[in-house]
């Protein structure tokens, strides 16, 4: 962004203008009856009233176990939302979110206590964040989250005030522990228990392509926080609120599930600056092209461009905060081809780049035929981009989502192509590492195409650093045991994904549910799915025993190679049953008990070490 004036011989940059792009989604969830969320979002109609005020966003979620959540709820957003209309508009982001908070809890209050709710308690949690000058201003009270995503980070912008909050911050919980502790929902802090409540505030810069997304413990407890960002850097707003809502829908979840996600897109200063360089003459359309073209970073591709000299665009497939994909036309071939081209926000990203550079040399390596083909470029390029062999068809979560249980005969025939291009990667020393339904291309021909090696590992590469569960770990769903604990995973982990897959093809779930993906991991390390007949009684006991071969919590016991596990799918009477299904161990639930005596220990001797800091201090003073 060029600046606007020089002062004091620092670089001043005028205030961005910002326009936000914004999705909500509400639902009571598969359990609760009552929906006990509100939500809003408000800005002023007039723009030059709302490059003052600013834009505002607020999320509340009842209080269970209290009295009418949903009216406290809508209240204390509608309170908020009037506090924030009246107010002037150079109030300062703080000030006015604490006016918001402190009336929000008044009225609440004041409604549980008075009339015919005398003696009733109502109360909610509520997040609020205020948009302006290019950055957001963030206040919370309870669990009600907010996040920040910019490219390929999340990050909280709240704390929970929750019983567990604490422990955690003082290194004495896992946050996993504490997402399955019984103490997850007793809230430290509410707006209405008392006449007043306090905040905890957090402010944020923002720039172009940024998003804030607000989200009750309905959605977060059962989506890890990477798997939030890597939806919504893919999608557009309400695609993505949608995904995230099947998602926590399909994993368990028995709370409400609302979200509303904030895309920071900064037209009004791009164009200026647009119309600017292309001189006074511009109209309006051609600076906001241009401005379009720059924020994007593919200011020179679109239908009927050449890149290269060799690949005519003529449409735009998709595009993610990632990368654009276009098909084109190969004037060498003369055949369709996806092209996939980094945005520049990417390149600028080492880890990110590093993922597409991967991506794109692990499939030049590779000539296959259920793997999707990359075609090799000759000659420098004008900028990075990936070509691809263009598929006509959907992905295998697609036709999991939309047939939810498919024949034996079907699912086998899928498993076994799979089969064929995992032994084929594992001769060539990659493991996948991150198979799963949305990395497999079911063509209309019916045949089968594996893609996206961005994590892929290849033997006697350099080590990857990673610590959690990130991109580079696979995806909780269909992730191996010893991948959970850490380890990076081999070929046997890429067998266990496949019998993962294949379990939800014959069964219609997943082979470890529950209220929240570290509960999942946790299962999946500490014991076995159910028996797949107990699902699904008329299924062939051999391919359960096959099923259940791959799932073996230790590799050492799973198929050591693709090509065994084909073996036995291709002729179901070649298989030994061996009743795996009458060995099955239930997953272990967290143990608590433990935990919370040394918690409260630590606790105990924190504060008397405390105690006595603060009498040295003191009496060093004094003396």
């Amino acid at each position: 962004m060029a600046p606007s004036a020089l002062r004091g011989g620092a670089i001043f940059f005028p205030p961005l203008f910002m326009r936000l792009r914004y999705a909500r989604l509400s639902t009571a969830g598969p359990v609760r009856p009552i929906n006990e969320d509100w939500l809003d979002f408000w800005e002023s109609p007039d723009p030059l009233v709302r490059e003052k005020q600013g834009s505002v966003a607020i999320l509340a979620d009842g209080v269970g176990g209290y009295d009418h959540g949903e009216v406290a709820s809508h209240l204390a957003v509608e309170t908020a939302i009037r506090e924030f209309q009246a107010a002037p508009a150079d109030t300062k982001p703080y000030t006015l979110l604490r006016r918001m908070f402190a009336m929000a809890c008044t009225e609440v209050h004041e409604k549980a206590v008075s009339g015919a709710n005398l003696g009733q308690r109502m109360a909610t949690t509520m997040v609020a964040a205020i948009f302006r000058d290019g950055a957001v201003c963030v206040a919370n009270v309870g669990d009600t989250r907010s996040y920040f995503i910019r490219q390929k980070t999340i990050r909280r912008l709240t704390t929970d005030h929750i019983a567990t909050s604490v422990p955690v911050k003082l290194g004495l919980m896992l946050e996993r522990e504490a997402m399955a502790s019984p103490k997850r929902g007793e809230l430290t802090r509410s707006v209405g228990t008392e006449a007043f409540c306090q905040p905890d505030f957090s402010t944020q810069l923002l720039s172009h392509g940024d998003f804030v997304l607000q989200c009750t413990d309905g959605l977060y407890a059962c989506v890890l926080d990477e798997e939030m960002r890597e939806i919504i850097c893919r999608s557009h707003p309400y695609d993505a609120c949608k995904e995230l809502v099947a998602l926590a829908e399909k994993r368990g979840s028995d709370d409400n599930i609302s979200l509303q996600l904030i895309e920071v897109r900064n037209w009004e200063q791009v164009a200026q600056s647009a119309r600017t360089a292309l001189g006074a003459d511009a109209t309006p359309k051609k600076a906001v092209v241009a401005a379009a073209a720059a924020v994007s970073g593919a200011d020179d591709l679109g239908p009927g461009k050449l890149l290269d000299g060799r690949f005519e665009i003529t449409d735009l497939v998709a595009r993610s905060n990632m990368a654009s994909i276009f098909k084109a036309t190969d004037r060498t071939t003369g055949l369709s081809v996806a092209i996939k081209v980094p945005l520049m926000a990417l390149e600028s990203d080492i880890a990110g780049f590093e993922r597409f550079q991967r991506e794109e040399e692990i499939g030049a390596r590779l000539n296959n035929p259920a793997i999707l083909k990359v075609v090799k470029v000759d000659g420098p390029k004008s900028r990075p981009y990936l070509v691809m062999e263009f598929l006509e068809g959907k992905t295998l979560a697609e036709c999991i989502s939309k047939r939810k249980v498919f024949s034996e005969g079907e699912a086998v025939a899928y498993a076994s192509q799979i089969c064929d291009a995992l032994e084929y990667l594992h001769a060539n020393g990659i493991a996948h590492r991150d198979l799963k339904p949305q990395n497999i291309m079911v063509c209309t021909d019916g045949s089968l195409r594996l893609y996206d090696f961005g994590i892929a590992r290849v033997e006697r590469a350099r080590r990857l650093t990673f610590v959690g569960l990130t991109p580079t770990l696979g995806t909780p769903d269909y992730i191996s045991p010893e991948q959970v604990r850490g380890k990076r995973g081999d070929h046997r982990s890429d067998v266990y994904s496949l019998g993962a897959i294949l379990y939800e093809m014959v069964t219609g779930s997943t082979p470890f549910e529950g209220e929240s993906p570290y509960v999942v991991m946790n299962a999946r390390v500490t014991g076995d799915p159910e028996a797949p007949r107990k699902l699904k009684p008329e299924l062939n006991p051999a391919l359960e025993e096959v099923i259940l071969h791959a799932l073996e919590r230790d590799p050492r016991n799973r198929y050591q190679s693709a090509a065994l596990m084909k073996v036995e799918l291709d002729d179901l009477t070649r298989v030994e049953i061996t009743h795996r299904d009458q060995r099955l161990r239930a997953p272990q639930p967290w143990k608590k008990h433990g935990h919370m005596a040394i918690l409260v220990t630590a606790l105990a001797l924190s504060w008397i070490a405390l105690f006595f800091a603060l009498y040295f201090i003191i009496s060093h003073k004094h003396h």
